[in-house]
This record gives C-alpha cells, structure tokens and sequence, in this order.
C-alpha cells in the first residue's frame, strides 16, 4: 500500500495477509503499543449478511476467552469506517512465520523430529481447546491456517468457523463450514465433534508428509494412508486411526492421539523415545513491576481492616461522589460546589441519584470487605476494557484480566473508574486479590 493508512487513529495498515469470502487479514502497526498486530475485518457489504455477522462475532467472543501458546490472543474488537463504510475489526496477535501451506508449496524439507514436534504440539493445543467448557472446535484445520513459528513453535489460527459444542434447546444443527479434503463426512451433515478437529488435523500432517494433498489418497469415500511412510511408525498408525471414517472409530480425544503419537501405553510405560519432548507454554509477557502491597495483604486472612489495608480498600472502593463523576479527577476533598450540586440533583430527581449512586457503592464497598479480609494477592495481566453503563448517564471500565494461581490461568473481570482504566493497555499488569473457595472470583486493587 502506497499510502499509509491509519483505522482507529491507531493501527497503521501495512501490507495485507489473506483474504476470505467475508473477511480480510491486514498486518497493522498498533502505534500506541509499538507492536504488530493482525487486523481482521469483515467486509462492510458482509456485515449485512447475518450468517457470517455472526461467525465473525463468534470468533472474537470465543477467542477473548481463550489463553495458550498456540492461539493467537485478541487484543480488541471494535468498529471503524473502512472504504467509505463502517467495518467490524478484530485485533490480534501477530503470529509470525510460515504456513504449513507454505512450507508444502516450497517443498520446504522437515526433518522426521521436526514432524513430529509439530504434530506434539498442535494435538496439545486441541487438546486445550477441547477441555473448555464447553468445549471449543475449529472446524477449518488445514495447512494454511497452520503457522510454524521461526523458532520451530506452531499456531492454530483462522478461527473463523470456531463453534462452541454446547448449544441451547432454541438452535439447530451446525452450520456446514469447512475445507473438502481436509473435513470429515460427519461435518458434510453439520455434525462437527472433537474428532473432526482430529481427522482434519491428520489430513493436515498427511498433506505435509507426502506432499500430496488428501483427495489424492481418497478411495471409496476413505482417505487411505499409504503403507510406508517417510515418517514411519508411529506416525503412521496414528495417522490411520486418526482419519477412520467413522468417528467412533477414531481417538476420542487429542490426549489419546498424542499418547498414541508419544508411544505412551495404558499401562502407563513407553515405547522406544521418538525424540519428541512437550514443550511448557512460556508464561505470559507484557507483566512489569508494580508497587508493594501492605504487608498485611500478604499475611493469611481473615486480616483486619485497619491500617494500610483500610486506606486502600477506601481508595478501591469509590464513594457515591466520585461515581457521580468517574471520568473526572479526584479532589482532595469536596469543596462548597460539589455540596450544592449534590444537593441539587437530590431536589431534581427527589432524593433518586443520590440513593442510587450510595446503593451502588455500598454493594461495591460488601463486596470488597471480604477480599481484602481473606483474598489471595496475584499479579494479573489485562486483556482487554469497555465500558458499562451504570446509570444517570455515567459509566465504569470494565476491565478483563487473567491471573495463574494453583497452576493455572484464572480469568476475571471488574469494573474500575474510566480515569484509572485510560492509563492501562491491554497487557498491562495489574493487581488481584482473589477467593479460591469461590471459583476464583476476584476483584482489582490497583489504583494508579
């Protein structure tokens, strides 16, 4: 592109990276952060086509709640004019390499322990998907949505036909979404299960083994893997398995096919190594410094509310005054005018607006005394803000994050005042305090 072009005064477009029936992928430079970013858009004339509106809202609700090494976070979704029509965006991460598409077209060479690194690796990342809950299908795996990584790390992406399994007692049956080649007969019939993430993933591996792509194999309605094999056993068996017909017939869960593929036995021994050693997801970036909690905070609860604890959750909390006006700075005390104009909007709306910001605070002010009495602290990083209206015209962030606590990622949400929130991005690291024994619920206690 000759001339720069800049989508929400913020992401600078740089060159394009696919396009599909519905939407495009631009590589952009977010400005504000200084990091590239893939910006999906949907064609503004497909906006009003309902069935692929709702594909694309599909994809970025599925993905905001979605954190591994091998999908692509999202960072935003919004909508911006775009040629000359206003278009709905999704900001993502960037993943940068080479499609597995790519590597066939290059016949580009992959050692066997390279093979079968990848394939560890992305049967991990079904494997993530497909223990949410609910669980989570792609249902579009072939070699261009796979990406190697220059560092030999693979990544699913395209989540464009993703499909949450659970539907309500009001849906159908899924839509018919898919590549020929690489899906299974059951998702012909819209009828997509974990396995058939399973069978496009194998025809994805057969394609790049052989350099054939899986129609070629395909004898009476059956993908027939040849008997030999660059890669050998146990590839081979797996591969068979993986691309039986009938998914009963198959592995029932990514788990299974990796223990296959790793040679690990139901008595829990191994087969001779293939050389293939799981690789740990890094821990999240973009985490940086904050300040000391009080020391108390740190200490076992129940804590008393004294001290420095007190003096934060009073800052945490915000009084019925500031929620009248969150967006604007806080005075270090309230002057003469802030009294009458209380004292104003309570004659106006007959006492209403005071009530109702005090009920909001108080609510808020509950809330908070039991985790600062018996919360855990944890450092968590921000994934994504809006905003909520809270009434009378004014509104809160609310803030998404996720937090490791236990050995795992717990995700939460809050909601904080708007003039806190504009000095975060996403990414940024924040500070919880959360309750184990209620599902890891948490709050925020950052407060600059």
């Amino acid at each position: 592109m000759s001339d720069p072009v800049l989508i929400a005064e913020r992401y600078e477009v740089i060159r394009p990276l696919g396009q599909g029936a519905f939407a495009h992928t631009l590589l952009a430079r977010d400005v504000r952060l200084h990091r590239d970013v893939a910006l999906k858009v949907l064609h503004p004339r497909s906006a009003a086509d309902l069935k692929a509106y709702e594909l694309f809202e599909r994809e970025a609700a599925v993905l905001r709640e979605l954190r591994h090494p091998g999908v692509p976070a999202i960072h935003a979704a919004f909508r911006a004019p775009w040629n000359g029509a206003e278009a709905a965006f999704l900001v993502m991460e960037y993943i940068e390499g080479s499609s597995v598409a790519e590597l066939i077209e290059q016949r580009r060479h992959l050692e066997v322990d390279g093979i079968l690194h990848l394939f560890v690796e992305l049967l991990g990342v079904l494997d993530y998907l497909h223990t949410r809950v609910p669980p989570v299908l792609h249902r579009d795996i072939k070699p261009a949505n796979l990406i190697v990584r220059p560092e030999g790390s693979p990544a699913l992406v395209d989540f464009g036909a993703v499909r949450n399994v659970f539907r309500g007692p009001d849906e159908g049956g899924s839509t018919v979404v898919g590549t020929y080649g690489y899906m299974p007969y059951e998702q012909y019939m819209g009828q997509a299960s974990p396995s058939s993430d399973l069978y496009a993933l194998a025809a994805t591996f057969l394609h790049l083994v052989t350099g054939r792509a899986p129609p070629q194999f395909m004898n009476e309605g059956r993908i027939e893997v040849p008997a030999t094999l660059p890669c050998g056993e146990p590839l081979r068996g797996v591969l068979v398995r993986m691309l039986a017909p009938s998914p009963a017939d198959r592995y029932q869960s990514a788990r299974e096919a990796r223990a296959g593929l790793l040679g690990i036995t139901s008595q829990g021994g191994k087969a001779p190594s293939t050389g293939v050693a799981p690789r740990q997801p890094p821990p999240p970036v973009g985490l940086r410094p904050l300040a000391p909690l009080p020391a108390a905070l740190l200490e076992p609860g129940p804590r008393p509310l004294t001290g420095e604890t007190r003096a934060l959750m009073k800052r945490v909390v915000s009084n019925p005054l500031r929620l009248m006006s969150p967006s604007e700075k806080a005075a270090k005390g309230i002057d003469l005018a802030s009294f009458l104009l209380i004292g104003f909007l309570s004659v106006v709306t007959m006492g209403i607006l005071p009530m109702w910001f005090i009920s909001i605070y108080m609510t808020r002010k509950r809330r908070a005394k039991r985790y600062f009495a018996e919360g855990l602290p944890a450092t968590a990083r921000i994934l994504d803000m809006d905003k909520r209206d809270i009434g009378w015209g004014e509104k809160l962030a609310r803030v998404r994050y996720e937090f490791e606590a236990d050995g795992r990622l717990h995700r939460g949400s809050d909601e904080v005042l708007p003039i806190l929130a504009e000095r975060w991005d996403g990414g940024d690291a924040i500070q919880v305090l959360y309750l184990p024994d209620e599902e890891y619920d948490s709050i925020i206690i950052t407060t600059s």
